[in-house]
């Protein structure tokens, strides 16, 4: 048996039942479930015979909820996206823009279909479910069959072009990535004052000689957002501030874990957090050390520190007042550093931050992929990007799982 996986945005099924109908005939497509919402397809013969004893099945599933973006949850293709979006990005792309855009094209997917050949596809079958493809605008992940005539897993396109195999190559050049206008039918036209905003940050951009572009949308306002707790807030540095310390190899990762355990804040430690102390790798450590822009941002947000700085300077935590800093060894008492922390920056101050670096964001993100330099330090701006998008409650994610769209 041979079988190959479709992935569209589309979620109108009766499609593939009309296309399949066409292309074999009617009497050699068996529905299984109804015709409206069919659970499963099985082709034996029609116009363009079969072997004997060759089939193909079709089956599918969809997201519960139909959508653009992918937002952590419990629905199997929703998960399933996740750790293609996660395994699509550790690969070590030749062409790192086709790769950012098949990342953007597995967000907006809300159907996988699942093609079964038995024995194997033939000619006349891959001619079938390359016209789906064409109809359905998706792409495939597979082994090698048939319709794919290769030894490594990976992804093609729509006409067959190789996206990207799990050893970097492609044959493809673009990726279109469409997103139906149903899901912004609804939206409501964007406030006053989130359009302002989007308006000075351009300015300020533009003042920095920060390439941006006017087609980002703007970010929530006052009246939508949520912000994070002091509290909480509070707690959230201590944990990053004490995590820091194995990063730059001053302490090692079990005493660490002691002293969170010992200060109550074992249990405000992400997943990836512990699973970093209870084995701090060296390529680990390095990405962990840039946690210190992310620190910032929260002691800015918690009105420890002036003000975010230069989006070219990295920060300086030795600058921050001792009182002011809940973590400087092991002799440190986070509690009293939580007791200080009693307020926050308005939400405007925040949101005005949010907006600015997600649109600086974006402009690093637009260099990196036509191979120029970033305007401004693409790791600064991501950091803090991810920190603000934290504070905000951006599509209520949680620390080790914050998104930073652009």
């Amino acid at each position: 048996m041979e079988n190959c996986t479709l992935y569209t945005h589309e979620i109108d099924m009766e499609k593939v039942l009309t296309r399949t109908r066409a292309h074999f005939g009617e009497k050699a497509v068996k529905v299984t479930g109804p015709e409206h919402h069919w659970e499963q397809l099985t082709i034996t013969s029609g116009k363009k015979l079969l072997r004997k004893g060759n089939t193909l099945t079709i089956r599918y599933r969809q997201r519960a909820i139909p959508g653009y973006q992918l937002v952590r949850n419990d629905d199997p293709v929703t998960t399933n996206l996740l750790g293609m979006h996660g395994f699509i990005q550790q690969l070590p792309a030749e062409n790192s823009r086709l790769q950012e855009l098949l990342l953007a094209k597995v967000a907006t997917i809300n159907t996988e279909i699942i093609f079964l050949a038995e024995p194997a596809f033939n000619g006349d079958l891959r001619t079938a479910v390359m016209d789906l493809a064409q109809e359905l605008d998706g792409f495939f992940f597979c082994e090698k069959n048939f319709i794919f005539d290769t030894d490594v897993q990976g992804f093609w396109d729509k006409t067959g072009a190789l996206l990207l195999d799990v050893n970097g190559h492609s044959t493809a050049t673009n990726l279109t990535v469409n997103i139906n206008a149903v899901y912004f039918d609804n939206q409501e036209a964007p406030s006053d004052a989130a359009t302002a905003r989007k308006q000075k940050s351009i300015a300020q951009l533009k003042q920095l000689q920060v390439k941006t572009t006017p087609n980002l949308p703007v970010i929530t306002d006052e009246s939508q957002v949520t912000l994070r707790s002091v509290r909480e807030v509070a707690e959230r540095v201590a944990v990053l501030a004490a995590v820091n310390a194995v990063a730059f190899d001053y302490l090692e990762g079990d005493t660490v874990i002691s002293y969170l355990q010992q200060h109550q804040l074992w249990d405000k430690t992400t997943p990836a957090e512990k699973a970093f102390l209870a084995d701090p790798q060296e390529e680990q450590k390095t990405r962990e050390t840039w946690k210190c822009e992310d620190i910032w941002v929260l002691l800015w947000a918690l009105n420890k520190v002036p003000s975010l700085g230069e989006m070219d300077t990295l920060c300086n935590l030795d600058m921050v007042p001792e009182a002011e800093f809940p973590f400087r060894g092991l002799d440190s008492d986070p509690a009293v550093f939580l007791a200080g922390a009693t307020s926050l920056r308005t939400a405007g101050d925040i949101l005005d931050a949010n907006d600015l670096y997600y649109r600086a964001n974006w402009a690093c993100v637009d260099a990196r992929l036509k191979g120029e330099e970033a305007p401004v330090h693409p790791g600064i701006v991501y950091e803090r990007h991810y920190a603000l998008n934290w504070l905000i409650n951006y599509r209520e994610q949680p620390w080790d799982d914050v998104s930073c769209d652009t």
